[in-house]
């Protein structure tokens, strides 16, 4: 088992995100081929919410190598309000394993 190494940011989207996802190696080298079961993503926190609600990744798609646009379906709102939101994204390859935290802002 390797550790892979991934940064995120959520980007708003029509009262949504998408999660701007790099994965590489250890040694830096992009991961590709990545698919959405690859990735977990939890909305961890905001304004008014501290508890992690798992949001389904329905798309991810590559481009450049090792870097990923993820889709995600909407959660529990069908829109969220405007403010700062907090994200666990986990990605899992093979038996190689990485995470990190991201945050976003939906504007006023």
């Amino acid at each position: 088992m390797a550790r892979l190494i991934v940064s995120a940011k959520g980007s708003p989207l029509f009262g949504n995100f998408l999660m701007s996802v790099s994965v590489s190696s250890n040694e830096g080298v992009p991961t590709t081929g990545l698919k959405p079961a690859n990735f977990q993503v939890a909305q961890l926190a905001s304004l008014n919410h501290a508890s992690a609600e798992a949001r389904v990744v329905s798309k991810a798609t590559e481009s450049p190598a090792g870097f990923y646009i993820l889709e995600l379906q909407h959660g529990s709102q069908p829109a969220l309000p405007a403010g700062s939101y907090v994200f666990a994204v986990a990605v899992t390859h093979g038996s190689d394993h990485g995470q990190t935290v991201a945050d976003g802002d939906i504007p006023k």
